[in-house]
């Protein structure tokens, strides 16, 4: 192995173990001593292996202070820090202020080249802020980029895969933006269809919310003011061509938003390959679910590593939120104007959308021929999955509706204020209905228990007459955002 070729896989060692650097493992990896391996990164990088380990911690963790809520404590104690103290001193020597500080200040912190292939946060110079900045040559064969945050139910209090995946993008380029603001400029706050033919688990993909469309993808990089490209999977596609998109894409420092690679056609985040692109690593809200993880294993930083991505026809698309664009980023009007055409009633091929879908969602809860006592428990499981997906998509959705007009309130004069925080509680009403149609059926401690509570008649009336109250207070919030798109 070349000089130059093993200091680059040294910088990519300590990236990848940025969470427990431990020298003594770390030199056996590399089948040298540990003081060769330091004089080496020295020599390479002009800093101790440690000071550079440290550092690094330092300025992810300041991504943290940025995107959470987590008291500086916490975030002190995970960057293997003893106290609060001793993270302010060494902060302070890398930001020039204190980590309160940097939170209130929120200065501009995003992805930078490292080395060659490699990619990490960092904190850019003046000349840096929001550009790319200066590029190496880039690694044809392997890059990965580090320290983009995980996606996970639940990540940013949100089951919503496709937002979830736009903020830890955004994030990682550097983009300060609220996840109500991505949930709702990409319309996932206020979309609701339902097929009308069929109990329909693809009801909650991002693709119905409004017309039969990829189009809606793009929102995402609208919303950020960034370049946005896409490349699906039609039957003439190639691997190579789908591969070369990817790492075409991901030698700029640009993260591929993907639909598949790991289960299902779900949203998930390529950050690397190797091999010419036969092997990628991300993360999937499915890399740990035994159904699907079994041909992928998990990186040191916790990163899933797959080479079956193509054999998984479940791999649809792939996606670049790129480049910071000419053109303007969404405004206010143009998010509520998409909003109004998401949530208007319409019927499209078999689907009912926007508040239209509620009645066909009470229509077929209330039909017996669904729950003849002869179904078996799959396909009575399977339309408990459907329902569930309705409830959280109502109840996630219009929680980052109603917060997003809280935050819009502010912007504007008394009128108008008032006029978005009547909207959000109209929303809040809403998510408030769904928790409480989650409650009748049940949680997933006793899956068979939630069965038999949604085929249950009475049980199914009651969450019916749910679903009209939550059409209610959505056509109500729709009434609003009609009045207040004409008076902004």
């Amino acid at each position: 192995m070349g000089y130059s070729t093993m200091a680059h896989a040294l910088i990519a060692y300590v990236e990848g173990h940025l969470g427990n650097l431990d020298m003594k493992k770390m030199a056996e990896r590399f089948g040298y001593s540990e003081s060769y391996l330091r004089e080496l990164f020295k020599k390479n990088m002009d800093m101790p292996i440690m000071q550079y380990y440290k550092r690094r911690k330092i300025v992810v963790s300041a991504s943290e202070l940025l995107h959470s809520d987590k008291k500086i404590i916490d975030i002190a104690l995970e960057s293997g820090f003893s106290n609060h103290e001793s993270y302010t001193r060494s902060f302070q020597k890398i930001f020039n202020m204190t980590p309160s500080q940097f939170r209130i200040d929120r200065p501009l912190l995003g992805r930078k080249q490292l080395d060659m292939g490699v990619f990490g946060l960092e904190y850019p110079t003046s000349k840096e802020k929001r550009s790319d900045g200066l590029m190496m040559k880039q690694d044809e064969e392997n890059t990965i980029l580090y320290d983009i945050r995980k996606i996970e139910q639940g990540a940013y209090g949100s089951n919503t895969m496709f937002p979830i995946c736009v903020k830890a993008v955004s994030e990682y380029l550097g983009d300060d933006v609220s996840y109500a603001y991505i949930m709702a400029a990409t319309g996932a706050a206020f979309r609701l269809v339902w097929n009308q033919a069929t109990w329909d688990l693809s009801n909650i993909d991002i693709y119905h919310a409004l017309r039969e469309s990829n189009d809606i993808y793009q929102y995402g990089a609208r919303a950020l003011g960034r370049e946005f490209s896409f490349l699906g999977r039609k039957e003439e596609t190639t691997k190579e061509e789908f591969a070369g998109y990817m790492k075409s894409t991901i030698s700029k420092g640009y993260p591929v938003i993907a639909l598949g690679i790991i289960g299902p056609p779900e949203p998930c985040i390529v950050a690397g390959f190797e091999s010419d692109g036969d092997v990628v690593m991300g993360w999937n809200f499915f890399q740990n679910d035994p159904e699907f993880s079994s041909k992928a294993s998990t990186m040191d930083n916790g990163y899933f590593r797959c080479s079956t991505w193509w054999e998984n026809t479940d791999t649809q698309a792939a996606m670049c939120i790129g480049a910071l664009s000419a053109a303007p980023s969404y405004s206010d009007k143009e998010i509520i104007k998409m909003a109004i055409d998401i949530m208007r009633a319409r019927e499209e091929k078999t689907y009912a959308k926007g508040i239209q879908a509620y009645e066909a969602w009470k229509n077929m809860l209330l039909d017996e021929k669904w729950f003849e006592n002869n179904a078996a428990f799959n396909h009575l499981f399977s339309k408990m999955l459907v329902q569930n997906d309705a409830m959280t998509c109502i109840g996630d959705g219009r929680k980052w509706a109603a917060k997003y007009f809280e935050e819009l309130s502010v912007k504007y004069a008394k009128q108008e204020e008032a006029m978005c925080l009547n909207i959000a509680e109209h929303f809040n009403k809403v998510s408030n209905i769904a928790g409480e149609m989650m409650s009748i059926i049940g949680d997933w401690s006793d899956t068979e228990k939630m069965v038999l509570n949604f085929v249950n008649r009475p049980n199914r009336e009651q969450l019916a007459n749910m679903i009209v109250s939550a059409a209610s207070e959505d056509t109500m919030a729709f009434e609003q955002m009609k009045l207040f798109y004409n008076c902004i």
